[in-house]
């Protein structure tokens, strides 16, 4: 059976010359970046990272690994997602999920009109965005309970009210 990983954070680029690398998070549970060691994955690639450091900056993560020690070593991560198994996640409190978790989700109406899929989320300052695609079609939610009625993980559904503007 394969084991299930959770996408924490998308490496963009490196980041000085002494092999560190940027990346975006793709969480805002911090504490699991607490740890010795995290999973590097790309397309076919897996490889198992030692953290010597991490740093939080702006919404984006720095991250220093060990044997990981020139610009070029750090550009060979760029494109990848760091990731654990689902089981070591810090575990989180009702209605809160993990971005993983939302993305590739269909949207519905509490009518039952399909808007699409939920394919990004946005952070923002004071809630996140989650943007529905359906081919051209691009709808913007703003991820509060007013608009967010229902979240099924098992069914990777969700259930919105669309308020006047949204559209």
């Amino acid at each position: 059976m394969r084991e299930e990983w959770g996408a924490l954070c998308k490496l963009i680029r490196p980041q000085g010359v002494k092999g560190k690398v940027r990346g975006m998070l793709l969480t805002d549970v911090l504490e699991n970046f607490q740890r010795p060691w995290i999973y590097w994955i790309r397309d076919e690639e897996k490889r198992q990272l030692y953290i010597d450091d991490v740093r939080f900056q702006s919404g984006a993560v720095i991250f220093k690994f060990m044997g990981v020690d020139d610009r070029d070593a750090a550009r060979d991560l760029v494109g990848g997602t760091l990731e654990i198994p689902l089981q070591e996640l810090v575990p989180l409190g009702p209605d809160e999920y993990y971005h993983f978790q939302l993305t590739g989700m269909d949207v519905y109406t509490e009518d039952g009109e399909h808007l699409g899929v939920l394919e990004e989320i946005m952070e923002t300052g004071g809630h996140d965005v989650y943007v529905v695609r359906m081919k051209e079609q691009e709808v913007l939610l703003p991820a509060v309970k007013q608009v967010i009625l229902e979240v099924s993980l098992d069914r990777k559904r969700m259930i919105v009210r669309l308020m006047e503007g949204l559209r």
